[in-house]
């Protein structure tokens, strides 16, 4: 059912059964961030097609993880990737016909995707500037503002 409103960014929840969508692209491993990260999409966004815009109502859930250290050095398995020491904070983009033109002005324009970041809980807000996730993001806007959009449909 269609909102009353368009969300802003800091209004879009984590859903409940994010860990049960297919990861968007596999594990991410972000070694100047000293992060791994795991990207999930829901249904809705799998069936978009390459060289297409996501439908309305997507949804993807990243979760930020911590990589474990020893000592000062980022510690690697056996296959040279980094091993995850905790979640950290989930962060959400979210698609709705509509909601970018109802952003306030002088939102950094993100097509009509809508963001929320929040602890590891899932419940707690994150204190995040979203412009810095819309700063990001701008640069991808012939993928429909996704990062890694071209590798989903290399990996899945």
């Amino acid at each position: 059912a269609p909102m009353a409103a368009a969300p802003m960014d800091g209004q879009i929840g984590v859903p409940e059964t994010y860990l049960s969508w297919a990861k968007f692209v596999p594990t991410v491993d972000k070694v100047k961030a000293g992060q791994v990260r795991e990207i999930y999409i829901n249904p809705v966004g799998r069936t978009v097609r390459q060289g297409q815009p996501f439908p309305d109502g997507t949804v993807s859930v990243m979760e930020i993880h911590a990589a474990k250290k020893n000592g000062e050095t980022l510690q690697t398995d056996a296959h040279g990737r980094l091993v995850k020491d905790g979640l950290k904070k989930l962060f959400v983009m979210a698609k709705g016909e509509g909601w970018g033109a109802a952003q306030p002005a002088g939102v950094v324009d993100n097509g009509d995707w809508v963001y929320g970041a929040w602890e590891a809980d899932g419940k707690t807000p994150a204190k995040v500037d979203f412009n810095s996730c819309r700063n990001c993001h701008a640069p991808m806007a012939d993928a429909d503002y996704m990062a890694r959009y071209d590798e989903h449909f290399t990996t899945r």
